[in-house]
């Protein structure tokens, strides 16, 4: 009778073994399976006029023309270089000196041309505002998915290590066989432990994030020029004058940021992951991605302070 109960609770204790040798697989299969596609880009690709882009030799043409440094500072002029409203501006003071019917016809074509560049380069800065805070929040929304079910599975491990626990203080108080007993005993507790410790650490999971429109490259390689963001303000972000300090670039101040507080010691697979076309993300990734775009997308629309105050100078024409 007693060897009947023992060969019952030996496979009692067999058959938990078999549990969480299975929950163990299951637990190690790190993929997640799911793909994420950058659904943030623009559904179609803009086309700028190269009539106003900005003027590489804006220096020049300022020392050529004191009028325009008569009548604005040199940010609000370098803002509407960025624009691209200099020769807008030119044509309108040189119709101001001659004041006839036909100049003041001609003054209200110039402003009514220049009020549409600014609301253009405004339209300009909230796009890429919103294409930024979409792909921030994207990444933040797979983040919270790999963070809940890694939940799930330590909620899985743990109501499996107290049932292992349970089972054992069983097996032990129905078990006479003292080495049974040891081994029963000895072995439920190793198994309770290895579970506690499958919880302790992180599963790893990851999933595959595909960005071929990737708004972190340009500013991370500082390309001299960007087929991502308009021209407007990639000059914005590339002119030393707009940053505080004017000794750095926005771009290179981002980059600075990103290096001190986010990629700390990065590795070259994290440089190829957030600078790339997509890879397998962890968690801790996407929330280092989410929180890159933040800064970037609170960088582009300071750039309506400067903005604002070219509007003001002009707003007592």
């Amino acid at each position: 009778m007693h060897n009947m109960r023992e060969r019952l609770i030996c496979k009692i204790v067999y058959l938990s073994l078999s549990v969480v040798a299975i929950s163990s697989v299951s637990f190690s299969q790190n993929r997640s399976g799911v793909r994420s596609a950058d659904y943030c880009a623009p559904a179609l690709s803009y086309t700028y006029d190269t009539l106003y882009l900005p003027k590489a030799n804006i220096e020049s043409i300022l020392n050529e023309d004191t009028s325009l440094v008569r009548r604005f500072s040199r940010h609000d002029l370098l803002v509407a270089n960025a624009v691209g409203i200099i020769p807008l501006l030119q044509q309108w003071m040189r119709a101001k000196k001659n004041v006839t019917t036909d100049t003041r016809l001609e003054q209200t074509i110039i402003q009514s041309k220049i009020q549409s560049r600014l609301h253009l380069a405004s339209t300009e800065i909230a796009s890429l505002a919103a294409e930024l805070d979409c792909a921030g929040e994207h990444a933040d929304q797979l983040a919270t998915y790999l963070d809940q079910k890694d939940e799930k599975r330590i909620r899985k491990l743990t109501i499996l290590s107290i049932v292992i626990g349970a089972v054992t203080t069983g097996a032990t108080a129905l078990v006479d066989n003292e080495q049974t007993n040891k081994v029963v005993g000895i072995g439920g507790g190793l198994i309770s432990a290895v579970l506690g410790g499958m919880a302790a650490f992180s599963s790893h999971k990851t999933l595959f994030v595909e960005h071929k429109r990737n708004l972190l490259t340009d500013i991370w390689n500082e390309n001299l020029n960007s087929s991502i963001y308009s021209p407007f303000v990639w000059y914005m972000l590339n002119e030393k004058s707009f940053s505080n300090t004017a000794q750095l670039s926005v771009i290179q101040n981002i980059r600075k940021r990103w290096q001190a507080y986010a990629l700390n010691e990065m590795n070259s697979r994290e440089v190829t992951l957030y600078f790339g076309p997509g890879g397998e993300y962890q968690q801790d990734d996407l929330h280092t991605r989410a929180n890159m775009l933040n800064q970037l997308q609170s960088s582009v629309r300071s750039i309506n302070q400067d903005l604002q105050s070219l509007m003001l100078a002009l707003s007592g024409w």
